[in-house]
């Protein structure tokens, strides 16, 4: 598990496979339970003190696990607990960038600010690349999408 502060009202989350291996990630009601449950233990791990409301990203891939972007929307009705809005992103693309791209047999890359990314469901064993760039997710990986260079 991997937490970033960003700052008081927003933070990602990254929970590796390993978290979900009995639990089905095409299944919505699976994830929300589960995410629960591990905001819970974040929250008194880190003493993050959450309260007020919560939207939560939630961004599932079954070769890499869970990325959470966890944003506070409002305070004022919730003085000392967290509600939360939970919206599971289950068809976002996931992408490594690189700065370069030195990994063979990949049919289609993208080039956007001197950077090349790579769809992760294109590389065959991801661990073995992962510390060669980062996992990009997200709004970013849609900008990239739309505003990145289709190389072949």
């Amino acid at each position: 598990m991997k937490v970033e502060i960003i700052n008081s009202e927003y933070l990602t989350v990254f929970l590796n496979k390993c978290y979900f291996d009995e639990i089905d990630l095409e299944k919505k009601s699976d994830i929300i339970v589960c995410i629960k449950d591990i905001i819970s233990k974040i929250d008194s791990r880190y003493r993050l003190d959450l309260n007020g409301f919560y939207k939560i990203k939630v961004f599932p891939n079954k070769k890499l696990g869970v990325y959470l972007d966890i944003i506070k929307i409002d305070d004022n009705d919730f003085n000392d607990r967290a509600d939360f809005r939970i919206v599971i992103y289950q068809d976002s693309n996931f992408y490594l960038e690189m700065d370069v791209c030195d990994i063979k047999n990949i049919d289609e890359k993208i080039y956007y600010n001197n950077n090349f990314y790579i769809n992760i469901n294109d590389i065959n064993n991801i661990d073995k690349y992962m510390d060669y760039g980062q996992i990009i997710y997200g709004d970013r990986a849609k900008e990239i999408e739309y505003y990145g260079k289709k190389l072949k």
